[in-house]
């Protein structure tokens, strides 16, 4: 998987960049079919708003993208909960892809079941 670390209207430095790296690499331990990530930080410049970094990331898989935004008051605590939800989106999409039942074209019933023969004969 291809991880891409940038800054937008922020520098981000090596320390951060790694730390990002790592923390939301383990996504990948949870399904192992994505292609790239993006992580993109920006800093607000309002003086009202308390979490002023956010951390935004992009998941790319075959046909299917999730993002996940974070916001705190730190790099640390924005990329702590961007990787909450994201990890929250990939269970998701893991159970929505492994549990859906596969329909058998002839008889329209769910493979691995036979149809049930009338008693009656």
């Amino acid at each position: 998987m291809q991880i891409t670390v940038k800054g937008k209207n922020c520098d981000v430095p090596d320390r951060v960049q790694d730390e990002a790296t790592n923390k939301l690499s383990r996504v990948s331990r949870l399904f192992d079919r994505f292609i790239d990530m993006e992580i993109v930080f920006s800093e607000e410049t309002n003086p009202r708003i308390e979490d002023r970094i956010r951390c935004e990331v992009a998941l790319h898989a075959k046909g299917k993208y999730l993002r996940a935004s974070g916001a705190g008051p730190d790099h640390t605590t924005a990329i702590d909960k961007a990787e909450a939800k994201l990890a929250r989106q990939v269970r998701k999409l893991k159970t929505r892809l492994v549990s859906k039942p596969r329909l058998d074209a002839a008889n329209a019933v769910p493979a691995g079941r036979l149809p049930v023969e009338d008693a009656a004969d």
